[in-house]
This record gives C-alpha cells, structure tokens and sequence, in this order.
C-alpha cells in the first residue's frame, strides 16, 4: 500500500517536471501563432483584432508582434508604448526593433531626442542586416550625421550592401554615384547603366 502511494507521488511528480518543461515551448509556439496572425490581419486592416494579438505575442516575447505594434503605437503618436515595446525587442539584439528605437531617438519621441544614440542603433541594426537601416547608415557616413564623421568611400560600401539585397534608394544613389564619380568611385558609364537597368527590374 505504502509502496503504491509512493510510485503515485513520484508519477504525479514526474507528469508536473514533464510540464514545466514543456510549457515555455507550448507558450512560444502560441506567441508565435498570436504574433503572425496579429501582423496578418494589421495588413489586411483589422486593426482592433490585430492589436488585441499582437499585445497578448508581445507580452509573451515574440520579437516581430513587439517591433509591429510598436510601429502602429509610433504611428499613432502613442511614443512611450511604442518606445516602450521597440526597447524590448531592441534588448535582444532584433533588427527591427533596434532600428525602430533609433528613429524614436532621432525624434526625440519617448525619450529624449538623442541623434547620437540614433546613429548607433541604426549602426547595429544595419550590420544585422536590416535593409533600411543599411541605407539610412549609408547616407549618415555619406554626409557625416548621427554623430559619424564624413566618409563618402564608406558610404558607398553600405549603399552596395544595401542595394545588393534589392534597396531600390540605393541602387538609385549608386547610378548617380557611377555616372558622376561620387563617393570615391570612379566614372563608370558600365557601372551606371548596370545600376539603370537594375533599378528598371525592381520597379
């Protein structure tokens, strides 16, 4: 008797360890699932249902649903939400979220304004690889603000990052570049028209 009460405990023990252990996926999964389908209706238009799934993602940690309602929150002039759910994203090294912090650092919009700061962010992000803030990078080093100094060559090195990854801004910048000899880069008609012919496809 004493004997199966024991193997009773331990089984309730084992069953309560097993879910404890499962539960973070089982809650990640279902933040995912909230988060997509929150920025699946934020882009057909449903905000209210979009909001209510993307809150109820991001208190859960799933990165995408902070940085989009984050963006809705910024668009809609809510700056301390907003900044709010971009720092949570941006604390483990998103993108997104660093990017999006940096421009509410450039405003000045939930925090105070702090253009520096901005440029480091945005600096992070583009060599995560964010496409946009690969090119807003590009301009800062080109016309030295955010706190960098004036590096033309430079820029033109982020512009081809950002262009090569389908940046239709820098494509543009680069044809100009090339047919002027800007940034540091020769003349090049060759180079221009490849540029032209580029930018003509991804329209």
């Amino acid at each position: 008797m004493i004997k199966a009460i024991i193997v009773k405990k331990l089984s309730t023990l084992f069953i309560a360890l097993v879910s404890i252990l499962v539960m973070p996926t089982t809650l990640q999964a279902d933040a995912q699932s909230d988060g997509d389908l929150g920025i699946a209706e934020y882009r057909k238009g449903n905000l209210i249902e979009a909001m209510q799934l993307l809150e109820k993602s991001a208190e859960q940690g799933y990165m995408p649903a902070q940085t989009t309602l984050a963006f809705i929150l910024d668009s809609a002039e809510h700056d301390t939400e907003a900044f709010h759910w971009y720092q949570q994203a941006a604390d483990r090294k998103d993108a997104a979220g660093l990017f999006g912090l940096a421009g509410m650092y450039a405003k000045g919009e939930g925090a105070d304004k702090n253009p520096r700061k901005a440029g480091q962010l945005i600096q992070q992000a583009a060599e995560l690889v964010h496409v946009e803030a690969m090119r807003v990078y590009a301009h800062a080093l080109e016309y030295g603000q955010l706190g960098f100094e004036s590096s033309p060559p430079s820029a033109a090195k982020w512009y081809l990052k950002a262009a090569g990854l389908g940046d239709k801004v820098s494509m543009q910048r680069l044809k100009k570049a090339y047919t002027l000899g800007q940034l540091g880069l020769p003349v090049d008609t060759q180079q221009a028209r490849a540029w032209r012919k580029k930018l003509n496809q991804a329209d």
